[in-house]
């Protein structure tokens, strides 16, 4: 009888501390860690859009929007009904800033997928909001106004030449303009960020990508070429053949012609033929980039070779350069591509499996003509998935022995 108790008590307390970590995994750990970096808000409505957005169906890059509030995959936040004031914006759960115009007289909001634009009455001055992973908000103004950003509590900053860094926590962006537009702090406060937007100029916040690692000073020099005004376009890929595309410079086009698991392809024009920069981020939703894979750049039809130095590709040449970055646990990876003149271009980011994987490939397939094929059930794939659950089947076997034992007692 003994014997048995104690073999129950085992198996209990293992079953407890297995339960532990798997509990972890599925968002335990992480939303502690959110709870202890005192998100607020934003962290609430990303946990709210997440479930309005699961019961909708939504999956991939755009906004969905309720009473005021935009529910994106990647950015939240609410627009004040009386004076178009952007408020609670966050990205990724992080509280960031509220945002107001001086004499912005405030008309609509209007959503295309993953942009909302909120205009006034007279359509000098809007403000797009992009769902992508870097946050990206464009406020373009044909007159001069005064942009100031209201950090939220725990958001730091500090100065540049060009621009304002933002801090909080694990997220670090950038606010900068473009067209003679100035940044200056509010004197005496460091929770304002105030913007003098000269006319016909553009003002612009992007954070690192919340999707990627961060790549040295990437964010930093990015905010640099915008505000030289070389940054051409911006694009994201998501879920469901989704896409949000940004541009940094109002005479840039896109057509995505197919976005299929191994192959993206589009087209990409400009008014101005003069070089731009174009920057791509990719993850595992939108393109399957296996352990063994290779991503491989074609500019017209031809492969491009990349440089391993991305400035490189931010100093640009005569010639078109590519930079990949390497492609991450997941398959995130990002591009950057220097285009030196413009008419129209096709750009195809295609998959490719490594030289050595293919002659294994080929080889292996000999030997799978005289292979018998053992189909595998959906069972035991299913008990392969689960953590844990070798340990789980021994613990249920050690409590019907300690059963057993007890019944012959």
């Amino acid at each position: 009888m003994k014997l048995s108790i104690i073999v129950t008590l085992v198996a209990v307390c293992l079953l407890i501390s297995i339960a532990e970590p798997v509990f972890a995994k599925m968002g335990g750990e992480d939303m502690a860690g959110q709870q202890m970096g005192g998100r607020g808000n934003a962290f609430d409505m990303m946990n709210q859009g997440m479930g309005i957005r699961g019961n909708q169906g939504m999956h991939g890059l755009g906004f969905m929007h309720s009473a005021g509030n935009a529910f994106g995959e990647y950015v939240t936040f609410t627009i004040d009904d009386q004076t178009g004031d952007v408020l609670n914006y966050g990205v990724a759960g992080i509280p960031l800033f509220d945002i107001g115009i001086t004499g912005f007289d405030y008309k609509s909001t209007t959503e295309a997928g993953s942009v909302t634009k909120v205009s006034d009455t007279d359509g000098s001055t809007v403000i797009q909001l992009h769902d992508n992973p870097a946050g990206v908000i464009n406020i373009l103004t044909k007159k001069e106004t005064q942009i100031t950003f209201t950090l939220a509590d725990g958001v730091v900053s500090s100065k540049g030449d060009d621009f304002v860094r933002i801090e909080s926590g694990s997220l670090v962006g950038y606010i900068t303009g473009t067209g003679g537009t100035r940044i200056t702090t509010m004197s005496g406060s460091e929770t304002k960020v105030v913007v003098n937007a000269s006319s016909n100029s553009g003002v612009v916040f992007r954070a690192s990508p919340v999707n990627m690692p961060m790549l040295g000073n990437m964010g930093q020099r990015f905010c640099q070429e915008i505000a030289r005004n070389r940054m051409g376009m911006e694009i994201a890929f998501g879920r469901n053949r989704t896409y949000n595309a940004i541009n940094y410079s109002a005479d840039m086009r896109v057509r995505v012609q197919e976005m299929e698991q191994n192959r993206i392809r589009m087209v990409i024009n400009s008014d101005d033929p003069r070089g731009r920069l174009i920057a791509m981020n990719l993850d595992n939703s939108s393109l399957m980039i296996g352990a063994r894979d290779r991503l491989r750049i074609h500019y017209d039809g031809m492969p491009l070779d990349c440089v391993n130095d991305p400035d490189m590709v931010f100093n640009g040449t005569d010639r078109p350069l590519c930079w990949i970055s390497q492609v991450q646990d997941g398959g995130r990876a990002q591009l950057m591509l220097h285009v030196p003149d413009f008419s129209e271009h096709t750009i195809e980011i295609i998959v490719e499996p490594e030289e050595d994987m293919v002659d294994e490939m080929e080889n292996g397939a000999k030997d799978a003509e005289n292979m018998t094929e053992v189909p595998e059930t959906t069972e035991t794939a299913d008990a392969q998935g689960v953590p844990g659950f070798g340990i789980v089947a021994s613990l249920i076997g050690l409590l019907g022995w300690g059963y057993l034992g007890r019944k012959r007692e």
